[in-house]
């Protein structure tokens, strides 16, 4: 056995236990994005509050984050797609952008077998509504018979 390649096991559980005691790793620079993306929730809050992207760029740059209003507008935008991106989708979403339409098609009224001579017509069973079907096809009538005034 090469010596190299193995380790006692409790050298092993050592390492563990002080490797999960180590603090949570804390950056000491973050890039433009990243700055935007911690401030983000102040930004929004700004913008709520009525500030324009001019005005809210320029207080950014004034307090040491020199950033355009274009630049501020796309890396908030990344940060809401983000967002959006590890929030679990909801049924309305997934609707609105077309990815999964999960609702059945629309199925056309069972087609009626026709009524026998001596049975009622569909008129006598069942008043038409008004601006229906019937009362469009009365009104074109009386539009296209020559003679006759409207």
């Amino acid at each position: 056995m090469d010596p190299k390649n193995k380790f006692a096991a409790e050298t092993v559980r050592k390492l563990q236990q002080s490797l999960d005691e180590v603090a949570p790793y804390q950056a000491t620079e973050l890039s433009k994005q990243q700055a935007v993306r911690a401030l983000s929730p102040q930004i929004l809050a700004l913008r709520a509050k009525g500030y324009g992207w001019t005005a809210v760029a320029a207080m950014l740059s004034e307090r040491g984050v020199p950033v355009s209003v274009a630049a501020l507008r796309t890396y908030l935008r990344r940060v809401r797609e983000e967002a959006a991106n590890e929030a679990p989708r909801t049924g309305a979403k997934r609707l609105r952008d077309g990815r999964a339409d999960t609702r059945q098609p629309e199925r056309p009224p069972p087609i009626e077998p026709s009524p026998s001579p001596s049975s009622e017509t569909p008129l006598a069973r069942k008043p038409p509504q008004p601006g229906g079907a019937a009362a469009s096809a009365v009104a074109a009538q009386h539009r296209t018979v020559p003679g006759t005034r409207a």
